[in-house]
């Protein structure tokens, strides 16, 4: 009898006790791990025609091997071991039941070349693994062009490629799940912003911790990817919607492994197993492959915003040329005919009028240079500058009043309190309720009364600039007081800059104090400065 044949339930016991004990047995059970020795053994038992039947169970070995993440070498281990079994075996069998050595040298060839074509197989495959990473990593590649050629206002764009960037990723892996996590420093979480497969909808949003006693925290924290085998079991830190999810082996790496953190990325498994170091490394080579895109497509949205400042301080430059030109001229145009005028009369005290009307005129052409400056020095991160002295706010109040009857006519009231005094600066505070009730005479309601109301309170003194006219909106008005803004389009009277109201906020803060506006359609708009008493103590040093 064959010897292979005669001692086969001997061999293969020894063979499984051996093999049980190699690294490449860890997660298969029992019927796994002996699914080819047996036919194996049976080929070696009976000679050539049962040796070319092997090759379909060999494909079919491999395939499962394979499919499970084993390396060349612990493929290959299997039938070295079977080899040492079956030389034990035979050395320790009585002589007469020992094979001859031709027929030693015939099992042992039978066994190189099945190892010789392990290795072929394995090799086979290794190329087509590469093609197909390469083919995922491809794939990826072709979506962050999509999304950098994307228009930028299309709404959810990155999102919809993130979504379909981890669909690649869960396909490359044979993943159930796949998601990605960004991290934001704002709240120093990690934000899911994209999740494909299997329990997508429990594991989309949710925000994960960076702490090292958590998955997440552990993943982003190591260059090396981190494996779990179960989440039931892992005594790390999961949130309640991954745990539950159905979804027990994961799989994460960092983004990038080295350099500035930006997230991290997971897949994960229904089944309770580890992961080969074949899918360790395409997850992580899909990583790179995201990570590259997503440096990318940050520094194309970085250069996208910075070509919008530039369009917008190249159109604010043109406006700003176009109102100057238009505001200066007026005022310029005025005092020179006065002046003209004033040169053919030959004596100015006959016509005070004139005189008035080139002072009050320079007065304005001051005013917009003066705020022209100071709106230079606010966006250079500097505070106005104050000469601070005792001075009443109602008097000041009506002054600015007085004034600007000359220029628009008896549309103006003071009201409120008297005899409110504080340390203040006079000229920048009258520059200041200038520039309101200007505001108020380009957006309100013709005709209607603009009203300058003072009030004391018990360590403030409050002034607010009223007129009737369109509200302002929310939206607008979270930004009216920042420099070239505008809160009601288009002015009813003349250009708007956008410089006063910065003005305005910046006086108040350089005093101590601050500026809100309120505005309803009923009640009309009131900007109000609130100013501490003395402002001595809110200045620099």
């Amino acid at each position: 009898m064959n010897f292979v044949q005669q001692h086969r339930q001997q061999i293969l016991l020894e063979w499984a006790t051996e093999a049980g004990k190699a690294a490449s047995a860890r997660g298969l059970s029992d019927l796994e791990l002996k699914n080819m020795m047996p036919f194996l053994l049976t080929a070696l038992a009976g000679g050539a025609d049962r040796e070319k039947a092997l090759g379909r169970h060999i494909e079919s070995h491999l395939g499962d091997r394979i499919r499970r993440g084993f390396e060349m070498g612990e493929i290959v281990e299997e039938f070295a071991i079977l080899q040492r079994c079956i030389t034990d075996c035979a050395r320790g069998s009585p002589s007469s039941e020992r094979p001859s050595e031709e027929e030693l040298a015939r099992i042992f060839v039978t066994l190189q070349s099945v190892m010789v074509r392990t290795a072929d197989v394995f090799q086979e495959h290794m190329r087509l693994d590469e093609q197909h990473e390469k083919r995922y990593l491809g794939l990826l590649r072709t979506l962050a062009d999509q999304a950098l050629r994307a228009p930028q206002e299309q709404p959810g764009s990155l999102t919809d490629r993130l979504q379909e960037a981890m669909q690649i990723v869960r396909e490359a892996t044979g993943a159930d799940a796949a998601a990605l996590l960004l991290y934001e420093p704002e709240s120093r979480n990690l934000v899911t912003r994209a999740v494909a497969g299997d329990a997508a909808a429990q594991l989309r949003e949710f925000a994960a911790s960076v702490d090292l006693d958590s998955f997440t925290g552990q993943v982003a924290a190591h260059a090396e990817a981190t494996v779990v085998d179960d989440v039931v079991t892992t005594e790390l830190e999961v949130s309640d919607a991954l745990r539950f999810s159905g979804i027990h082996s994961l799989l994460g790496v960092r983004l990038p492994r080295h350099r500035r953190f930006l997230g991290i990325m997971y897949i994960g498994l229904r089944e309770a197993r580890t992961f080969s170091s074949r899918e360790i490394r395409r997850l992580e080579a899909l990583g790179e492959g995201l990570t590259l895109h997503l440096d990318n497509a940050k520094l194309h949205a970085e250069l996208r915003e910075r070509l919008a400042e530039v369009e917008t301080e190249r159109k604010l430059r043109e406006r700003f040329t176009a109102v100057l030109a238009h505001d200066l001229r007026g005022p310029l145009s005025t005092a020179k005919m006065s002046a003209l005028l004033l040169k053919k009369i030959g004596n100015g005290a006959q016509r005070p009028e004139l005189i008035d009307r080139i002072h009050s005129n320079l007065d304005v052409i001051d005013r917009m240079i003066h705020d022209l400056l100071d709106v230079g020095r606010l966006r250079a991160g500097q505070r106005l500058p104050l000469r601070i002295d005792w001075c009443d706010l109602r008097t000041l109040a009506e002054e600015v009043v007085e004034d600007l009857r000359l220029v628009h006519g008896c549309c103006f009231e003071v009201a409120g309190a008297h005899d409110v005094r504080g340390m203040w600066s006079r000229d920048e505070l009258k520059r200041a309720l200038w520039n309101l009730a200007e505001n108020g005479i380009k957006y309100g309601t013709p005709d209607s009364p603009i009203t300058l109301r003072v009030e004391r309170r018990a360590h403030e003194a409050e002034i607010g600039v009223h007129n009737f006219g369109p509200a302002i909106s929310g939206a607008n008005r979270e930004h009216i007081f920042d420099p070239f803004a505008h809160g009601r389009t288009p002015p009813r009277v003349g250009e708007s800059w956008g410089l006063g109201l910065a003005v305005v906020r910046a006086c108040a803060e350089a005093h101590g104090g601050s500026v809100s506006v309120t505005s309803d359609e009923s009640d009309g708009t009131t900007f109000t400065m609130v100013l501490p008493l003395d402002a001595r103590p809110y200045q620099p040093a």
